[in-house]
């Protein structure tokens, strides 16, 4: 089975209106011009197969005859494929962008990848890919250093987990799903730890004793080694009480506020722990790079 597209992995926040996207007219065109650049052609009647593919595999996804357009009361059928890309739903755009890098030589993602979201952040989107997936980051954090510190630092660093697992808390943040929001930061939590002691099946309590007193944290800090630990708990103290465990009859409430301390906690302690593991495991240099 196909793995789901955009507006399918966010069908009933949508539907909610819990996540709302917009794009601008200017950055729908350049997305356009984007997806013509990367194409592939058939030399002999210079059709455009890569466009074929996304636009055939919408209408077998969505069960239409045609692509269609919201004009704000009905779906109005697209003249062009340009004029879907131009005109459609945002998530459909996406949805075409993830079937067009589907189709695209995997030699090319990277560049395709760090093209799509160069242009996202010119037009001041809050849409990023990432993993094959696009997410929405609610605009107010996408200047927040420290989220986009760590999120970084576990892209290089090739964490892959975690960082699935931060980016879905970003991304249920904009959702203004707090519950998933606290959830998925204390799985990239765990993650970050899980990945850097190369151990998968140890509780939480037992990672943090581990990073504690396993060497991460240099000899002069032994001082500081109780409130560290106090602090590191917090994450998963709050996970444990607000959305870790059954919530009775009546569904409970997670703060905002809350939700936000969680995220933004979790994004500094993966900093701090990432930073002192590429101190500890710098990248070996290459064989043909001078070494001074």
């Amino acid at each position: 089975m196909k793995p789901k597209v955009f507006s399918e992995r966010h069908e009933k926040a949508i539907l909610e209106k819990r996540l709302k996207i917009s794009m601008r007219i200017e950055l729908r065109k350049s997305i356009l011009r984007m997806m013509d650049n990367y194409s592939s052609w058939d030399s002999n009647n210079g059709e455009n197969m890569s466009l074929n593919y996304v636009e055939h595999s919408m209408l077998d996804r969505r069960g239409w005859d045609k692509l269609q357009w919201w004009n704000g009361e009905k779906f109005i059928s697209a003249q062009s494929f340009s004029e879907f890309i131009v005109k459609g739903t945002p998530s459909h755009v996406l949805d075409a962008i993830e079937l067009f890098i589907e189709y695209l030589n995997f030699k090319r993602h990277p560049d395709f990848e760090n093209d799509i979201n160069n242009l996202f952040e010119i037009h001041n989107s809050s849409i990023r890919y990432f993993q094959k997936e696009f997410y929405i980051i609610d605009s107010a954090f996408i200047e927040s250093v420290i989220l986009k510190q760590a999120q970084e630092l576990l892209q290089t660093n090739q964490f892959r987990g975690a960082l699935d697992e931060f980016l879905r808390a970003r991304s249920a943040h904009a959702e203004k799903n707090y519950k998933d929001t606290i959830l998925y930061s204390n799985h990239a939590f765990e993650s970050t730890m899980k990945s850097i002691l190369n151990i998968q099946n140890k509780k939480t309590g037992e990672l943090i004793k581990k990073i504690c007193h396993g060497g991460l944290i240099p000899s002069y800090y032994e001082s500081f080694l109780n409130s560290f630990y106090e602090i590191l708990c917090i994450v998963p103290t709050t996970r444990d009480n607000e959305a870790g465990h059954g919530q009775g009859k009546e569904l409970k409430s997670i703060p905002p506020a809350l939700a936000e301390l969680s995220l933004h906690l979790s994004a500094s302690v993966i900093v701090f722990l990432m930073k002192r593991y590429i101190e500890q495991n710098p990248p070996k240099a290459k064989e043909d790079e001078v070494p001074f």
